[in-house]
């Protein structure tokens, strides 16, 4: 019997990322161990929201997002993403997002590290908290609605009212994007979308505290005619549309990285209580039902688990589209807003009381979901853009 020869089959690339990946899970998941002990856990005994931001700041959360350039550890965005979604998971309403973003546009906007360097040393050391007031970036760059930026005679203000927003720590700073409109006087701005970091507090801006149902503290900006002090327009026109464009995904793999987590937290909470509560004379993860259903709960959050790290690893490699981001960022927000409504019911009664893990969930991923856009809006941008 003669045995056929065997020829060399070239092994694939996504085999060859598969691979890759192992190889760096074991400090992967060292560090993700560090920053969830740094958290800790949602439940029993979580901390106050300024610990918690004391906490990413000693575990160097901000270094992980910095350039070497700006005395940063440039970790790549897999390791940021994996903070979003550890800091969701621990219910932290800290305006982490706002922070990381701003960290990228301060060092690749006009100037550079040179001329942000005082902004990102107070980044870095945890006294400026940089929030985003209201929508985040489409992840096809498109400018959230509700500011207006308006320009006369060279001068800038800011109109309108965006929000909510995580607002567990007091934001040093806000981080706006606008629209740009000229009056009829109007000079010294280019048209279309603008981009602005803007210290509080500062005159024209109320800060409002909106009630919180169990949800976590959040807030709104109101802008009446808000001065915008020189030199605090990072980008605009063609320059922002650009960097928009850019940041668009990044945004998307963030928001859908904290919704994973937001989805983990609520499940982690549904299988103690099934294990502990009592029906029949046995535990509830006895019975079938119960069982199957947060079975296939945990099966859609492994999913998009997966899906946002292998988003993560493409952003990196620089070919994450805007389509692949928006679809990220709805299927994220539809499991979120799915499973987090299932996790209530499963808790039966005790899934309403407010100081309840699985209701503060719901009602913080039913704002956060939609933050990016509304899933059924993202859809249709996946299905428009490659």
């Amino acid at each position: 019997m003669t045995t056929a020869p065997t020829t060399q089959v070239p092994r694939r690339r996504e085999e060859e990322r598969w691979t890759e990946r192992e190889e760096e899970d074991a400090l992967f998941r060292q560090l993700r161990l560090t920053v969830r002990q740094t958290l800790g856990p949602a439940a029993d005994a979580p901390q106050e929201p300024a610990n918690a931001w004391r906490s990413l700041t000693e575990v160097g959360a901000w270094e992980f997002a910095l350039p070497i350039e700006a005395d940063g550890l440039d970790l790549g965005q897999a390791v940021l993403a994996m903070v979003c979604e550890e800091t969701g998971a621990a219910l932290h309403p800290v305006p982490l997002l706002g922070t990381l973003i701003a960290c990228d546009l301060l060092t690749t906007a006009p100037g550079g590290v040179d001329r942000h360097a005082q902004l990102l040393a107070g980044i870095r050391d945890g006294a400026v908290p940089v929030a985003v007031s209201g929508r985040l970036p489409g992840p096809d760059g498109t400018t959230p609605s509700g500011l207006v930026r308006t320009v006369d005679e060279g001068r800038s203000a800011i109109s309108g009212i965006a929000g909510p927003f995580s607002a567990g720590v007091e934001p040093g700073a806000l981080l706006l994007f606008m629209d740009a409109e000229h009056t009829a006087g109007g000079v010294g701005a280019a048209p279309g979308p603008s981009v602005a970091l803007l210290p509080l507090p500062a005159p024209g801006v109320t800060i409002r505290r909106l009630p919180d149902h169990g949800g976590g503290p959040c807030a709104a900006a109101e802008f009446a005619a808000a001065p915008l002090p020189e030199g605090s327009v990072l980008l605009e026109g063609e320059a922002a549309r650009t960097a928009l464009c850019r940041i668009g995904p990044q945004v998307a793999v963030y928001q859908a990285a904290l919704l994973t987590g937001l989805t983990a937290a609520a499940l982690t909470a549904v299988v103690a209580r099934i294990r502990e509560r009592r029906q029949f004379g046995q535990a509830l993860i006895k019975h079938q039902s119960p069982r199957l259903r947060v079975a296939g709960l945990l099966a859609r959050l492994d999913a998009v688990r997966w899906a946002v790290g292998d988003a993560a690893r493409d952003l990196d490699a620089g070919r994450l589209t805007s389509g692949e981001a928006a679809g990220l960022t709805a299927l994220a927000a539809e499991t979120a807003l799915d499973v987090t409504r299932d996790a209530v019911h499963l808790h039966g009664a005790a899934g309403l009381a407010r100081d309840a893990v699985v209701a503060a969930c719901y009602r913080r991923v039913a704002w956060e979901a939609l933050r990016c856009g509304r899933p059924t809006a993202l859809w249709q941008t996946t299905a428009r853009m490659p």
